[in-house]
């Protein structure tokens, strides 16, 4: 796992976190030689040896100023390499987020990418702040200095390690049994956040229908989960630290002790036993920091599962070598499709939508008409048969592709904090002001625009925040005309929109479906009479299929669909 991490660093990355864990083993050392400096002048002071006190003074600021500057240039480059970390993942996650359909999407998904973005991704700077360059470098100094007093004295050195074995092997086991306790912790914890976006974004819902009593007694319920998850996790952990700290300390008496009896006997020499008790505290270091280490590698893992669940879940996927339609006709050929959680099912969908014509959906609320839309622009995969544009699979078009053929102007416009200007501008990014206020003309709404105080560089809302249900489809059509797209989807648009509004929008969208190939929502089916091809659609079935005068003449589904209005 740190090593895939890792990988994501930029060669300016592994260059900071070089110089961080170079720097920390200098800045450790350096303190290390400060605490021996002074230990030499004693024991040539005791001794009755003549020491250079302006030398020795010299040597330690020296070794003060070094350890200083290390520690400065460590920790900088050790945030460098983190900020870069962090960086390229974000970066990894943002253009992930484009290519999933839009299946992806549920309130369960949406918890754990905000617990992703705004945790875990934060948490994977512990692998180079704390995980690599404070443990790699601890324990280089702890190499360092074990190699140093082995070799002043191997019998003490044995001391000094006797018990590290038995408290390495505490620790595995208790960090092991929290591991468990941990993993639940961070479920209940997606789990929280999941169900605190969902109570969010339905809190207008649950004031009008009164459902706030019963959606709080779930967030307090799973409030209360996470809570004792997180207490069971900590005990655990508090247990595994205490058993783990005294085993560090009794390894530390035990050489102290010994020492000192070998120190009376005559066996070691009192400079030699202070060395190792002043030396071993730093040797001890990265043992006694391995308990923090290895919580940091828990969370940091279960940091980088929930990312890497969410680089590695299924995308579209561009085809290696893309095709291109050469006219714009659509096609559903045995198309079927399920959703996981609800009993919706479409089965052997076969229809055909010639180019520069209008067809119309129609059908009771979940017949899936929806579904269709959603399944050509892909937000949705088919599980079995293809859909054609031109006769060629839209699977095998580059995604950018397909959909920078398709405009969509829907019932719930979806509008940004932004300009009206930029609002307009997302149908074709690179737009001039001229392309973008002659695209508001046709739709009518140019007029409206200039007479605002900054005219299009009037800042809206979000979702439109300030405009009326017709200005917000005016300004949707506004875009779909600077598009320009050959393939036009629309869901019934002129609902619950003023009689003024409904007229402008009427005339703008004369002007749009001409020479487009166009795929309506019928929801009010006096305004598709006039429609090429009328597709009745029931429970993800196609019942009938005509013009209006012939679904007219039959007496079936379409005429019942009549009647109800």
């Amino acid at each position: 796992m740190i090593r895939n991490i890792l990988n994501e660093l930029t060669v300016r990355g592994v260059r900071h976190l070089i110089i961080s864990a170079l720097f920390f083993v200098v800045y450790a050392l350096c303190g290390t030689a400060i605490m021996l400096t002074v230990l030499f002048l004693i024991d040539r002071h005791i001794s009755g040896e003549s020491v250079s006190l302006i030398s020795a003074a010299w040597i330690l600021v020296g070794l003060l100023i070094l350890k200083t500057i290390s520690n400065a240039v460590a920790d900088m480059s050790k945030h460098f390499a983190g900020f870069d970390l962090v960086e390229r993942i974000r970066e990894k996650i943002i253009l992930k987020l484009k290519m999933f359909s839009l299946g992806f999407y549920t309130n369960e998904r949406l918890g754990e990418i905000s617990t992703v973005i705004h945790k875990d991704v934060d948490n994977m700077e512990m692998v180079v702040g704390h995980l690599w360059t404070r443990m790699s470098a601890d324990f280089i100094v702890a190499l360092i200095l074990g190699i140093g007093l082995f070799w002043v004295d191997w019998h003490m050195g044995l001391a000094m390690i006797a018990i590290l074995p038995i408290a390495l092997f505490s620790l595995y086991r208790g960090i092991r049994s929290g591991m468990k306790a941990q993993q639940e912790a961070q479920d209940g914890l997606a789990d929280m956040v999941s169900l605190f976006v969902e109570y969010v974004k339905g809190i207008p819902m649950l004031k009008v229908f009164g459902g706030k009593g019963m959606f709080r007694d779930r967030l307090d319920h799973s409030v209360s989960e996470f809570g004792e998850s997180s207490k069971n996790a900590s005990r655990l952990a508090a247990v595994s630290v205490g058993r783990y700290t005294f085993l560090i300390e009794l390894a530390f008496a035990l050489m102290a002790t010994l020492g000192l009896w070998w120190t009376w006997r005559g066996e070691l020499s009192l400079f030699a036993y202070l060395m190792f008790v002043i030396v071993s505290k730093e040797f001890y270091k990265p043992f006694v920091n391995m308990e923090s280490h290895w919580l940091n590698y828990i969370k940091v893992k279960d940091s980088y599962e929930r990312i890497s669940r969410l680089l590695d879940a299924p995308v579209i996927v561009d085809p290696d070598q893309p095709k291109t339609a050469e006219r714009f006709d659509l096609s559903f050929d045995g198309v079927g499709f399920h959703y996981e959680k609800e009993g919706f099912e479409m089965k052997d969908l076969t229809f055909n939508v010639p180019e520069r014509t209008v067809t119309a959906l129609v059908g009771s609320s979940g017949s899936g008409k929806t579904t269709i839309t959603n399944l050509l622009l892909r937000f949705w995969e088919p599980q079995a048969g293809c859909i054609r544009i031109g006769g060629v699979d839209i699977r095998e078009m580059d995604y950018d592709y397909l959909l920078g053929k398709i405009s969509v102007v829907m019932q719930n416009v979806i509008l940004f904090s932004d300009t009206i200007a930029n609002n307009i501008k997302v149908g074709n990014r690179n737009a001039t002001q001229g392309e973008i206020e002659e695209a508001a003309r046709r739709a009518m709404i140019h007029d409206f625009i200039v007479s605002l105080p900054d005219g299009y560089e009037t800042k809206i809302g979000e979702n439109g925040l300030g405009l009326s249900g017709g200005q917000k489809q005016r300004l949707s059509i506004a875009r779909a005309f600077l598009k320009d797209a050959p393939i036009l989807l629309l869901d019934e648009i002129t609902s619950n929109v003023d009689p003024v509004n409904e007229y402008k929008i009427q005339q703008a969208m004369s002007v749009l479906i001409r020479k487009r190939t166009v795929l309506v929502i019928a929801h009010h089916l006096q305004t598709i009479r006039n429609a090429h091809q009328i597709i009745v659609m029931d429970k993800g079935q196609l019942m009938e299929k005509g013009m209006h005068a012939e679904l007219e003449a039959k007496g079936g589904m379409y005429c019942k669909l009549l009647s109800m209005q």
